[in-house]
Formats: structure tokens, sequence, C-alpha cells
């Protein structure tokens, strides 16, 4: 029978742990780029998974320090791919983002702005972190730090709206297109004797490898068609001179 209800509870108790896993730290405000930092500094949480989350049995963990989480406005409760705003003070943020409408959470916080770690823990279990650095991008050019198909970026601040980016950001890092490089057939070494050789054209493919296989092949026949000509011409030009005072006889036809 204990063994039973053990069960029960550990089954009970996993699809709570990883509903909350799903959490996620998604945008961090930490250095704007007028005015003071001081109580205008926030943190967005995203909930990455098909059920509500209950973000308040939570803690902040900001380096070595934890903050409760005090609901100010919306739901403990995030919905699923719903959004949540942890502020250091509610008022400047109101101020700030006066059109924004949705859960916000009160914690006493203050960012590095030269970068710390950031948390979300379940007592001692880590939910989700982030570590960030002033170098990565958004310090004091008005964009925040956004994670964006799991790459952190800096783009326009988006509380409580998915994170984009524009094509224009100095963020985005465009690939470049590059062609492969046409391959070039070298000129065959010709055997001593021999000044020509047939012309022989070869198209490059599109595929590297066969054109490697097939330059290769066409040069080994040419320096193999070399020795033998050359071979030959060498056999057919001997001369054959008899040593002096040696006999020899003549035959009758």
């Amino acid at each position: 029978m204990a063994k039973k209800i053990i069960l029960l509870i550990v089954i009970s108790f996993f699809p709570i742990y990883f509903t909350l896993a799903s959490l996620e730290i998604n945008e961090i405000m930490y250095d704007l780029k007028t005015g003071s930092d001081e109580g205008r500094e926030w943190i967005e949480v995203f909930n990455n998974s098909d059920s509500e989350v209950d973000l308040s049995i939570l803690k902040l963990f900001e380096g070595d320090t934890n903050h409760k989480l005090t609901l100010v406005e919306g739901s403990t409760k995030i919905e699923p791919a719903g959004y949540a705003i942890i502020v250091s003070n509610p008022s400047k943020f109101a101020a700030d983002w006066p059109n924004f409408f949705g859960t916000i959470f009160d914690s006493t916080f203050s960012l590095n702005n030269a970068g710390e770690v950031l948390a979300l823990k379940d007592g001692d279990k880590i939910i989700d972190q982030y570590a960030y650095k002033g170098s990565t991008s958004g310090a004091g050019d008005g964009n925040s730090l956004q994670r964006i198909n799991n790459v952190w970026v800096g783009a326009k601040p988006t509380p409580g709206a998915e994170n984009q980016i524009s094509y224009t950001s100095a963020s985005l890092l465009t690939p470049k297109t590059t062609k492969p490089a046409s391959i070039q057939p070298k000129q065959a070494m010709l055997p001593s004797g021999i000044d020509t050789l047939p012309t022989v054209n070869v198209t490059t493919s599109n595929n590297a490898d066969n054109s490697i296989s097939f330059y290769i092949l066409v040069t080994t026949l040419i320096f193999l068609l070399g020795i033998g000509i050359r071979t030959v011409y060498l056999i057919r030009s001997k001369k054959v001179i008899a040593k002096e005072g040696e006999d020899f006889e003549l035959l009758e036809e």
C-alpha cells in the first residue's frame, strides 16, 4: 500500500515539474538608453507549454540573491504561450510602458549593466537561467536582450509580446552566400620529344567531388598516352651499330 502511495505522489509530481520547466527567461531590459536605470529594469518570462503555469511559486535569483515574486496585475497563472513581466518598480514601468496590458510581478532587484546570472528556481531546482554580459547586446542602445529561436540578440523591446527583430538590426547577421569555386584543369607535363597532344575539354559540374575525380582520370589517361607514344618512338628510332672488327655474314636472297 505504501509503495502505491509513493508511486502516485511521484506520478502526480512529474507533470507539475515538467510544466514548470517550460518557463523561460525570454527578454531582459537591463540598461536603458536615456535616464537612470533605477526602477525601470524588467525581465520577461514566457510559458513555452500547452498548460497554465503558476509563476508565484517560483523565485527570481539575481546572482546569489533570491527575490520573491509578488503579483501586481493579472493572474499568477501564465496561460500557454503567455507572458509575464517581472519589474523592479511597477509605477516606473507603467510610466515607461503606458499601453502595456498583461501580467506584472513586482520584485526587488537591480540588474548589473556589466552582466550577471539570472535564474528562475523552484526551491533548489533551476527552472531556467541565463548569464548575460554587457558586451552581448542591449547595453544602453535602446534595445533589450531577447531570446529569438534560442539565440540571444539585441532588438527593440517587446514586453508581453513575441520577440521580433528587424532585418535592419545590427544584431542580425546575414549569412553570406558563396558560390563553389570553379576547378580549372592544369596542363599535363608531356614526355620529352612530344610537343602537343589532342586537346581534351573538361566541363566542371556543380558537384565538386565528381569534377575532381573526372579531372584526375583524364589527366592520368593523357599521361599514360604520352608515355606510350614516347616508348614507341624510341623503339622505332633505335639503331643497332656493329662493333669494329666484328665478322658478319651476308645472307643470300
